[in-house]
C-alpha cells in the first residue's frame, strides 16, 4: 500500500548566534536535508493503494547517523550524530466513487517524532520532542488491473510542528510544501505473486516563515521487488533522493545538491485476524551528498475496518 507521511528527520538551521552559523558555512556543514517526506515509509509495493473503506496505519521509524557527508561524498569529520525516532498516524478513506476507472481516496497523517542531534565541531547538543508538520492528502487515485496497480496523488505539508530557529533539533520545518506523486507496481504473473514496484514523487517548498530560505526541489523515488508466500510478502526494498534545485534565501547555508541512497531487507506479514498487516524493514544508506548518511528500521501496522 501506498502509505506515506512527512516529518523533518534533522535539524533545520544551528544555533542562532552569528559566531556558530558563520562557524557552520566555514567548515562546510551542509543545510539540513529538506525533504519532507521520510523515504523508505512504503516498500515492496510501494505503489499499490488498497481498495475502498477505511484504514489506519501506524508507522514506527527509528534513525540513526554518525556520518555527514559533503558535496564530494567525503565524509565530514565535526563529531556529527543524530538519532531519531517517529510515530506516525495515518488515516486513509477510500470512496467508492470512480474517476477516470480510479479509486478515490484521501488521508491525513500526524507525525510525533524525537530528534537528538549532536555536532561537537559546533557545541551543538539538543533534543526535541512533539508533534511534527501534518500531512493532508485530498486527492489520490488508483487504478487496479490484474496484474498492474496505478497511483497518482497530490499532497500538501502543513508546517504544525513546533520550530525554533534557535533550536538544532527543530522538529517542525516551518514551510509549506506540495507534493506531486506517480507509480506503478508490475505482477509478473496472474496469482500476483512476483512484483516490482517503483514510485517517484516530485517535492515543491516554500519560503520558511521565520528564515530568508527556500529549500531546493526535490525527486524521490521508491521501490520494491518481492514475492508473496502464503501470509508473508518478502523482497528488498530501496529509495533514491535528488535535490533537483539550489536552495535560496540569504540564510541558506550551503549551494550544493543533495543525494542519498538506500536499500534493504523486507518481510511482510497478513494477520487475517485483525484484517491487518505488519511490516518490517531495514534501509543502509549509502552514495550520499551535501547530507547525512545512515541506517533506518521501520515497523509499520496497517489495519483495515
Amino acid at each position: 500500500m501506498n502509505f506515506y507521511f512527512s516529518f523533518q528527520k534533522t535539524f533545520n538551521n544551528i544555533r542562532t548566534a552569528l559566531c556558530i552559523l558563520t562557524f557552520l558555512i566555514a567548515i562546510g556543514i551542509p543545510d539540513a536535508q529538506a525533504v519532507d517526506y521520510p523515504l523508505g515509509s512504503e516498500g515492496i509495493k510501494a505503489a499499490s493503494f488498497p481498495g475502498p473503506g477505511f484504514y489506519y496505519v501506524l508507522y514506527n521509524q527509528l534513525y540513526s547517523s554518525d556520518t555527514m557527508r559533503d558535496k564530494n561524498g567525503d565524509e565530514q569529520k565535526i563529531g556529527f550524530d543524530v538519532n531519531s525516532y517517529a510515530m506516525a498516524h495515518r488515516f486513509v478513506y477510500v470512496t467508492n466513487k470512480k474517476f477516470f476507472g480510479a479509486d478515490y481516496g484521501m488521508n491525513i497523517i500526524i507525525p510525533v517524532v524525537n530528534v537528538d542531534l549532536k555536532i561537537d565541531a559546533a557545541g551543538v547538543d539538543a533534543e526535541s520532542t512533539g508533534v511534527g508538520d501534518i500531512t493532508v492528502e485530498p486527492l489520490v487515485l488508483a487504478w487496479h488491473r490484474p496484474r498492474q496497480d496505478v497511483t497518482i496523488s497530490l499532497s500538501m505539508l502543513v508546517p504544525t510542528g513546533e520550530y525554533d530557529e534557535s533550536d538544532a533539533a527543530s522538529i517542525g520545518g516551518d514551510h509549506y510544501n506540495i507534493t506531486a506523486t506517480a507509480g506503478t507496481t508490475l505482477f509478473f504473473d496472474s496469482e500476483r505473486l512476483w512484483s516490482l514496484s517503483v514510485l517517484a514523487r516530485y517535492e515543491k517548498h516554500f519560503e520558511n516563515r521565520v528564515l530568508d530560505l527556500t529549500y531546493g526541489d526535490d525527486v524521490l523515488v521508491e521501490w520494491g521487488f518481492g514475492r508473496s508466500v502464503g501470509l508473508f510478502d518478502v523482497g528488498i526494498s530501496g529509495y533514491a533522493h535528488w535535490q533537483i534545485t539550489d536552495d535560496k534565501g540569504s540564510d541558506r547555508t550551503s549551494d550544493d545538491l543533495d543525494r542519498i541512497y538506500a536499500a534493504g531487507p523486507e518481510i511482510d506479514m497478513a494477520i487475517p485476524q485483525i484484517k491487518g498487516q505488519l511490516r518490517l524493514k531495514y534501509y543502509k544508506e549509502f552514495g550520499g551528498k551535501d547530507t547525512k548518511e545512515g541506517d533506518a528500521f521501520w515497523l509499520t501496522l496497517v489495519k483495515a475496518f
